[in-house]
């Protein structure tokens, strides 16, 4: 006999939501290597399924006030685990519909733990290695929200540099324009970590919000999510650029991929820039910083992850060599 049950964190319960996905995955999977973040900031409701008493999938329900797609409100699927059988996938998700249906809620999407600051989107392949910060998962999950009547609504690649070309004379050329203007480019200050990283979230506001689904979070929410990141900052590569008046007007976060054993591989985790036009190419002048220093020491390749296909940061990582290496899934379903 199948049953829901809802849970939060704080209940007795909760436990059996965070440790389900021991029963689903390997215990030397790479899946463990990182603890789970599951976040609170917009969280309705967690539910686990259990058949015969014993739990078989979970999911999680998040209501992002600020959360629209085609300019209706959207919530979102979180923390989706699921044992490889299709009915209790299709009891789960039939439920969480029903549950956004009661909350009148146009659209569904997932998975996403609420807002794109969090894990979201589901890989389509694993035919490469994962790559530190990638959220894994059981491929067939795509299959569940198909068969459940999801359709994608965006796709996300990863591309791999394994090229590491840098120094091209037209990114000098514009390296000098923007030295000649007093920008200067910064390692971030791990002494001031905080205040680095509430300016970061002020820029964010502006450089972010025309992506796709974005939604700004609280800065509290925000520096807490990024203080468990500080001891896997190297200052080298997370580089803050400001102009002459010291206004930030872009920045990279890069971290060291601590999956892979064979080569030192970078990760370019985040990047923005302000939007003014003025600024145009100021990705390019900092990504090639980084580039000169990562070779400097020994890196070989770098990942551009989770590039949103018709974002403009394609461009980007074309222009440093990037060629593919994941391909990740978006869904959505309209609640009727």
């Amino acid at each position: 006999m199948m049953e829901i049950i809802q849970t939060n964190p704080g209940l007795a319960d909760f436990q059996l939501f965070v440790d389900f996905p021991k029963s689903i995955y390997d215990t030397e999977s790479i899946r463990f290597k990182s603890l789970e973040y599951i976040p609170e900031e917009f969280l309705a409701v967690c539910y686990l399924l259990f058949n015969n008493g014993k739990p078989v999938a979970r999911a999680s329900l998040y209501n992002n006030p600020l959360l629209q797609y085609h300019h209706q409100r959207a919530l979102t699927i979180g923390n989706y685990e699921c044992t490889d059988n299709p009915l209790y996938a299709a009891k789960m998700l039939s439920h969480l519909q029903s549950e956004a249906k009661f909350l009148k809620a146009p659209y569904l999407i997932g998975p996403m733990n609420g807002s794109t600051w969090e894990n979201y989107r589901f890989g389509i392949s694993d035919e490469n290695p994962a790559f530190f910060t990638e959220n894994l998962h059981q491929l067939y999950y795509n299959k569940h929200f198909i068969d459940a009547g999801f359709e994608p609504i965006a796709h996300y690649f990863s591309n791999i540099d394994k090229s590491f070309k840098f120094d091209l004379p037209e990114i000098l050329k514009r390296e000098q324009e923007f030295n000649e203007e007093g920008v200067v480019i910064r390692s971030i200050d791990l002494l001031d970590f905080e205040e680095e990283i509430a300016r970061i979230y002020d820029f964010n506001k502006v450089a972010f919000k025309t992506n796709f689904l974005y939604t700004p979070i609280t800065k509290d929410a925000f520096i807490a999510k990024y203080a468990h990141t500080k001891k896997y900052i190297d200052p080298c590569f997370t580089l803050i650029a400001e102009d002459k008046n010291q206004n930030l007007i872009g920045y990279y976060f890069c971290v060291h991929d601590f999956f892979n054993v064979k080569e030192k591989s970078l990760i370019v985790k985040t990047l923005a820039r302000h939007p003014d036009p003025k600024w145009s190419g100021l990705g390019h002048v900092i990504g090639n910083v980084i580039y000169r220093r990562a070779n400097a020491i020994g890196y070989t390749s770098a990942i551009h992850p989770f590039i949103y296909q018709q974002g403009t940061s394609v461009k980007l990582s074309e222009n440093f060599s990037g060629v593919n290496y994941k391909n990740y899934v978006l869904y959505g379903k309209q609640i009727h």
